[in-house]
């Protein structure tokens, strides 16, 4: 990745057709309609406590973070919480990934977090080569 240009940048309106597509391909079951995305994201972008990011590798879109600042009693006060991270399955192992979580990390230390939690059960290694510690398993339901 030494000859191509790495950038991580805020994620607008414009990219909804682009974190569409790797929502879907992030997405444990059904993928989320593009639509839902759309929506999503103008939830998120220019929100206070909210980061949506972009890495893109030459200009080519190649993953994106979301981060969100979450008040937490059993924190005693603020936490973030890495809700999404993705890199395009060719581009992994590159640095990308790293490098998507340091700009959450960033946004994180800004609003003054107490620390950055994230939820996987497919990126554990990844994340304890970050510095992360396991601590405990998120379980989900769908409430359809």
């Amino acid at each position: 990745m030494a000859d191509a240009a790495l950038t991580i940048r805020a994620a607008t309106f414009r990219d909804a057709a682009v974190l569409a597509s790797f929502a879907a391909d992030l997405a444990l079951g059904a993928p989320p309609a593009p639509d839902g995305v759309t929506g999503a994201l103008a939830a998120l972008v220019g929100q206070y406590g909210v980061g949506a990011f972009l890495a893109e590798l030459d200009g080519e879109p190649v993953g994106y973070v979301v981060v969100h600042r979450v008040p937490a009693l059993f924190a005693g006060g603020v936490v973030a919480v890495v809700e999404e991270i993705y890199v395009v399955p060719e581009r992994r192992g590159r640095g990308i990934g790293a490098a998507l979580m340091e700009r959450a990390e960033e946004a994180s230390a800004a609003w003054e977090v107490a620390y950055v939690c994230v939820a996987t059960s497919r990126a554990v290694d990844f994340y304890k080569a970050l510095g992360y510690e396991p601590t405990a398993r998120f379980l989900k339901k769908g409430l359809d």
